[in-house]
């Protein structure tokens, strides 16, 4: 039986969140104002077959979908979020679990650099797909895991500051935000991000 490690839903893609994933998905593009859920499971093959029940009973697109060393990961998408709603519904009854039973998001770290060096700024954008960092910006860096957390803390402080979107990394040992923008905009967007973070159940790492 496979251990749920993360279960996440985003109730409206906002447009930076939505355009940089589509840029790195393999599957069914996804653009602005769908609703999104990200699954990860170990053992990570098991993230095959529950792809499949999430396919067949629900008009859900599927994004992407990661068989790592460890990790399954999903990502479904859809303009109705009753449908990404039943998707996930439909896994946690074959895993015979509920939200409750992920794994809460675990905080790495989180910080901010200040007025960011020009050539700081030249070589995380060379590493990145999203938005680009000028020199003088302020740059929030975010680690955690389970790593599809990353998605909804890009995707609430988008929703709520006005920061650019530089790279997110949502799968593997663990997930990556970087952020970039005025210093007032930054530190709320760090605010907005720990927030959503802790407020979501689950259990212990």
């Amino acid at each position: 039986m496979a251990e749920l490690r993360a279960f996440c839903h985003l109730d409206r893609m906002q447009p930076q969140f939505a355009s940089l994933f589509a840029s790195r998905c393999r599957g069914f593009l996804s653009v602005e104002g769908m609703a999104s859920l990200f699954v990860e499971v170990v053992p990570g093959i098991e993230i095959n077959r529950l792809t499949d029940i999430a396919l067949k009973i629900t008009g859900s697109l599927p994004g992407e979908m990661i068989v790592e060393r460890r990790y399954g990961m999903l990502e479904i998408h859809s303009f109705e979020q009753e449908e990404v709603l039943h998707a996930g519904q439909m896994i946690l009854d074959e895993l015979d679990l509920k939200v409750e039973n992920r794994l809460a998001p675990a905080i790495l770290t989180t910080s901010v650099i200040n007025k960011v060096d020009p050539y700081q700024a030249v070589i995380i954008n060379r590493n990145s797909s999203g938005m680009l960092i000028l020199g003088g910006d302020d740059v929030y860096l975010l680690e955690v895991t389970p790593a599809a957390y990353s998605s909804i803390a890009a995707n609430e402080a988008e929703k709520h500051c006005n920061i650019r979107l530089v790279d997110i990394r949502f799968f593997g040992a663990a997930g990556r935000v970087y952020m970039a923008g005025s210093e007032s905009e930054i530190q709320a967007a760090a605010k907005k991000v720990v927030d959503t973070l802790t407020g979501l159940e689950g259990r212990n790492q």
